[in-house]
């Protein structure tokens, strides 16, 4: 029976996230708040203090947005609005939750009180000091201000150092190692330190005491949520605990004279759930705590009266979550001591650790030798003649001078011998026996310590060891494993002779098939590992060889229940399988292919197994290899293996691939409310779920979790995520990695666009010649890697010097944008715009384009494009931009975009250029007109055509004018009379045209005038 389930039927509802629908694959896109931009650092008054910023960012970016600040901030206000909704027993006097804690200082070599190597005097010291501050117990709690003294309060923590060791036994609390570097840097050493020396966090609060690089005094990591389904840690468990500078740690000793042991009672507030009390951000930052007043920054002010004042309300500088120095800090408040409540009531990882054994002295025999390691034979040999070896400890309270063992094969006693020792409480001894050859097959190997000081031990029940070893070969590839065979040429590894991985027959789809799986469901043993060991691989015959198989998991669907799988490597015939340096470690939501459950898992279907792969290319240098598949037990669900295969070459990959950015466009107004990117499964396995990643400009980057998808290799699926642009320039980084949780990939690629929102606009018709203010009002960019793009050049024409628009030094593989502001074409049906282009010799894929777009660059469509020799203007060399004859006159139908419905119209010219040999391009007299006639009548500048004349049934008007004027016209019969009169304001180009049904036949004169123009002219109508 599992204990402490969640009652059924509670639906929790996750404010923070967000479900977005999009129309590929039915995929559900979950994305959470971006995390707060850590705050900046100033000088020892605890800036420098604190690096749980950096650390919860690099979680975020390891575990995407099932580590964020908004996926615990969901958790905990649910766990809170619980609390307040569940009647709690009032006690008169509750006992204080006592936490083990295990100091591990981690020196140079420096002798004990010196240096690094703090002396215990210290320690205990720091340990007063966080038992005062939790209780408020500290004497500065009188220096609390008045208007916070009715939300300070007594958290009800206390302090321990433990008085248990992992095995039991009995322990100072404190453990002292060299380390391998003189200094350590949070950035990239977190997981140095916690492989340095560390026990097991569920049972221990580790407190690691180093020396920190500068900046940097302290840090902790943060609880975690128990949301049904996500209940797995996106903490790795190698770095859960405190990590303080020496130089800061407690008081006296190595400690500096400011130091009053703050910084641990500030990390350690973190360890239990608090975020800094300004939120990492300014008024509009929250911690999350609704008695801690907003403040717009971290203080570091401490005087005989700190006070200061943002956000229009005092700031409690006292709380120990600020950063002010150790001095002036004084007092949790009520609220934070409530998410102190729930992280130990709930998290994993914390809920275990209060009033746990640890904190408790152990109970020791007198006389008690255990059996702790069989060191030879293990249970998968590469040879038949071994030298037994075992590990004995002392795990009573009396010194062990002698201890004797049995030595069994098959029942039959092999060798009983007497050895010498001399161990004290927790020593060690290794104990050798005679060489022995065991049977080709079928051993069973049994170590008893049969007396100890030649007399019986007092606690027999750690007295015998076993192992079935088994001879292995070498395998050539490709291999397929036969589960009905069980366990065949591969070895069970049981070190607690207790539940462990065997064979099954499932019925799938209706068929039977036969599958390897262990039963963490019944298997009350959390923490344990049972290995599951293939034969030998020879990688120097096959360096790229990849073990692949398919595997099946619900979790429990209740906290702290997150069994593990990992995947191990271990040189030849080793036992030595590396359990924390590896490259497959999945649990919770990452080794989950079915929902969680409070029933026991049993798959009915093939569609609740997922492609696993685990390549070996990175294990080269090992030569032969053997794999261990390694069940980490924690009494929750099981986890089931079929079609187990080694195959010869990586010919199975998982990859996902960022194959465009379709909104934003490199040019447009701002006005989308997505982002919109496609996406390609660029592996050769179906993917159900990946991880999108975006830093919009220089905010802390986003996650957002792909699922529910059925991607076939080659399909595309298109990203939808909310816009998180502005105006002006704009840079986006979009990733995406972790197909199915894939853990063999590289560092996912990162594209990045840049783009401009402009909702600048212009009157249509227009001309640009580039000659007043260069591009003006034009917009260009290079969206790939925002290199130089368009400029305007000065050229000589007839009339002078003007400019001209050019792209020159293009990179390959990059694209250059030169784009209109806005203009209006509703009025008009037609549109289009001439344009003169120059271009020497190009690669042949190097393409100028004309995009067009009715909605202000939201989407546009290509209108025109040439490439290669088609693009060149001139046979030979470059195009002289001085020069009439190497331009070439260029018309584009705009039609598509005028009309209704195309307020916001736009162009833009783009050049994406390839190779390396390219002449610059220039631009230049770009002129839109409103009518799609492709030889229009033209007058000289500064002027105006009439035609036809004599005119029948119509006549026109064509204006070229140097700016846009408000033109009247007059038309005046041959009395005299003006019987007709309109007046055009903002003409530049456009040709007016009249109806001689309003008129009689005869002769006119027509009278033209405007600031820039005035003409008569002389029409006869027919």
């Amino acid at each position: 029976m599992k204990k402490g389930f969640r009652v059924i039927g509670l639906i929790l509802l996750i404010k923070g996230l967000t479900f977005l629908s999009a129309d590929s694959f039915g995929q559900k896109i979950t994305s959470l708040d971006p995390s707060s931009v850590p705050g900046t650092s100033i000088a020892h008054s605890h800036s420098e203090k604190c690096a749980h910023t950096l650390i919860q960012a690099r979680i975020e970016k390891e575990m995407g947005y099932f580590g964020s600040e908004g996926f615990f901030e969901d958790w905990i206000d649910q766990k809170i609005e619980i609390r307040k909704t569940v009647p709690q027993i009032a006690r008169l006097q509750e006992d204080p939750r006592l936490i083990p804690v295990v100091v591990h200082v981690i020196h140079n070599g420096t002798s004990v009180g010196t240096g690094a190597n703090i002396p215990d005097s210290q320690i205990l010291e720091q340990i007063r000091i966080l038992n005062e501050d939790f209780r408020r117990l500290n004497a500065d709690a009188s220096l609390t201000p008045a208007e916070f003294l009715p939300v300070a309060a007594d958290a009800n923590i206390e302090f321990v150092l433990a008085k248990q060791d992992p095995d039991g036994l009995p322990t100072s609390g404190i453990v002292r190692v060299q380390g391998s570097k003189s200094t350590y840097d949070p950035n990239s050493d977190a997981t140095l330190i916690g492989q340095t020396s560390q026990w097991n966090p569920d049972e221990y609060m580790n407190i690691w005491v180093v020396p920190l690089v500068s900046p940097y005094i302290g840090y902790a990591t943060f609880p975690l949520s128990d949301l049904p389904g996500l209940n797995f840690s996106p903490t790795p468990a190698n770095i859960d605990g405190v990590t303080i500078d020496y130089r800061y740690f407690g008081a006296g000793g190595s400690a500096v004279s400011a130091s009053l042991g703050r910084t641990a009672t500030h990390e350690v507030g973190h360890y239990f759930g608090l975020r800094h009390i300004w939120g990492d951000g300014g008024c509009d930052v929250d911690d999350f705590v609704t008695d801690t007043p907003i403040q717009d920054a971290s203080n570091n002010l401490c005087n005989s009266n700190p006070s200061k004042t943002s956000c229009g309300v005092s700031n409690m500088i006292q709380n120990f979550m600020d950063y002010t120095p150790d001095a002036c800090m004084n007092l949790f408040t009520n609220g934070q001591i409530e998410r102190f409540n729930v992280v130990l009531e709930n998290s994993p990882r914390r809920v275990t650790l209060v009033n746990n054994r640890a904190t408790q002295e152990p109970v020791l025999a007198e006389r008690d030798l255990s059996l702790a390691q069989i060191l030879q034979p293990v249970d998968a040999i590469c040879e038949l003649t071994v030298v037994p070896q075992v590990v004995v400890q002392n795990a009573g309270t009396g010194r062990v001078t002698s201890a004797r063992v049995e030595f069994r094969n098959n029942g039959v006693l092999i060798e009983n011998r007497r050895f010498a020792v001399n161990l004290e409480t927790g020593e060690q001894a290794i104990l050798t026996f005679s060489s022995y050859q065991l049977q080709p097959s079928n051993n069973f190997v049994q170590f008893e310590i049969t007396q100890v000081n030649d007399q019986g031990d007092e606690n027999a029940e750690n007295n015998s060891l076993s192992s079935s070893p088994v001879l292995q070969g070498e395998i050539s590839l490709p291999y397929t494993f036969d589960p009905q065979n069980f366990p065949g040429d591969w070895v069970v590894s049981n070190p607690d002779q207790s539940m462990t991985w065997r064979n099954t027959s499932l019925t799938l789809n209706g068929q039977n098939q036969q599958a390897v799986y262990f039963r963490n469901y019944e298997y009350e043993a959390p923490g344990q590992y049972d290995y599951f060991i293939s034969p030998i691989i020879d990688l120097d015959r096959y360096p790229n060889a990849q073990l692949v198989f398919e595997v099946a998991h619900a979790p429990y669907d209740q906290a702290g229940y997150e069994d593990e799988l990992l995947i191990s490597v271990s040189e030849d015939c080793s036992a030595n399988f590396d359990l924390v340096d590896v490259k497959y470690q999945k649990s919770g939501v990452r080794l989950e292919t079915s929902p969680s459950t409070i029933e026991e898992f049993i798959p009915t279907s093939t569609d609740q197994f997922r492609t696993e792969i685990f390549n070996l290319s990175s294990f080269q240098g090992l030569g032969k290899v053997r794999i261990a598949i390694v069940n980490k037990n924690a009494y929750g669900n099981n986890i089931y293996l079929r079609n187990i295969r080694i195959l010869p070459t990586e010919e199975l990959n998982y990859g996902v691939t960022i194959e465009e950015v379709l909104i934003p466009t490199p040019i447009n107004t701002g006005s989308h409310t997505d982002e919109i990117v496609r996406v390609s499964n660029s592996g050769n396995l179906t993917i159900s779920k990946f991880v999108f990643n975006r830093t919009s400009n220089v905010s802390v980057p986003e996650s957002y979790a792909v699922t529910e998808l059925n991607m076939a290799p080659g399909e595309e699926v298109e990203v939808e995520v909310p816009n998180s642009t502005q105006q002006g320039k704009n840079r986006l980084r979009f990733s995406v990695s972790e197909p199915n949780f894939d853990q063999n990939g590289d560092s996912p690629a990162i594209v990045s666009r840049y783009h401009l929102e402009s909702v600048d606009s212009i009157t249509a018709p227009w001309r640009q010649k580039f000659d007043s203010n260069g591009l003006g009002t034009w917009l260009t960019i290079n969206p790939e890697n925002d290199l130089t793009a368009w400029t305007a050049r000065s050229v000589s024409s007839d009339t002078g010097f003007d400019n001209a628009a050019v792209l020159e030094n293009g990179i390959a593989g990059n694209s250059y944008w030169l784009g209109t502001p806005t203009f209006d074409l509703t009025l008009s049906s037609q549109a289009s715009v001439f344009f003169d282009l120059a271009s020497g010799q190009v690669d042949p894929d190097t393409r100028l384009s004309l995009l067009a777009s009715r909605d202000g660059g939201m989407t546009y469509s290509e209108v025109w494009s040439a490439a290669g020799q088609e693009l060149s203007t001139v046979t030979v060399g470059e195009a002289n931009p001085n020069s009439e004859g190497d331009y070439a006159r260029k018309y584009v139908d705009l039609s598509s975009i005028a009309g209704s419905g195309s307020e916001r119209a736009r162009i833009a010219f783009v050049l994406t250029v390839a190779g390396s040999s390219n002449s610059p391009v220039y631009l230049d007299n770009i002129e839109l007109f409103l009518n799609a006639n492709p030889e229009p009548v033209i007058p000289t500048e500064g002027s105006s055509t009439l035609y036809p004349n004599p005119a029948r049934d119509r006549f026109s008007l064509a204006f070229n004018l140097p700016t846009r004027d408000e033109v009247t016209i007059q038309i005046i019969s041959s009395n005299g009379s003006i019987v007709h009169e309109v007046v055009y304001p903002g003409t530049l180009n456009q040709t007016y045209t009249f109806s001689t049904e309003l008129f009689r036949t005869g002769v006119y004169l027509i009278r033209i005038s405007g600031n820039s123009l005035v003409e008569m002219k002389r029409l006869i109508i027919n």
